[in-house]
């Protein structure tokens, strides 16, 4: 018998002396529940497909609908453009779903400059669905100007909330 195999023989019998040495005579009850044990269920999480998790984030992202503009500006800022990839994605998805987009201003600047100035702003929303994939015949856009205040008041914390684009659903 090779060394190898007298060595695997050796650790079975080892094994098995270990085992006839602590069982146990059957006379205590106790140890013979120990050694009875219920099968163990596995728990499997179900697995998010990389479709899902695009669903999912897309929905918790798509739950903010503004984009919010600096002074005298239309261009949209960098974290405005991955909230407006989200809702692209979505409604690339649903293609019979309509999104208006309404372009605000603050109170600075006449009403005329104003629309204007809220009109360009829904409109550049608008250019940074259809670059993402969403057709211009679901997007509807319109100019409040400063009409429509997010935030009373006339200092910088209220004018900021008011430089902004709002996407809204259609039914």
């Amino acid at each position: 018998m090779s060394i190898t195999k007298l060595g695997k023989v050796l650790v079975v019998l080892a094994s098995a002396s270990f085992l006839f040495a602590c069982s146990s005579d059957g006379s205590n009850e106790t140890d013979t529940q120990a050694v009875v044990q219920e099968p163990v269920q596995e728990v499997v999480e179900p697995v998010e497909t990389e479709e899902e998790r695009m669903t999912r984030i897309n929905a918790e992202t798509r739950q903010a609908r503004t984009v919010y503009f600096d002074l005298d500006d239309d261009t949209v800022k960098p974290e405005g453009r991955a909230l407006l990839e989200a809702h692209a994605w979505f409604l690339a998805k649903n293609a019979n779903t309509i999104i208006t987009i309404e372009g605000h201003c603050d109170e600075r600047g006449t009403p005329a400059y104003n629309l204007a100035l809220g009109e360009r702003r829904a409109k550049a929303v608008a250019e940074i669905l259809m670059l993402n994939g969403v057709a211009a015949s679901q997007i509807k856009t319109v100019s409040h100007g400063e009409e429509k205040p997010a935030a009373m008041g006339h200092d910088e914390s209220a004018w900021s909330m008011n430089r902004r684009g709002e996407l809204k659903y259609e039914g």
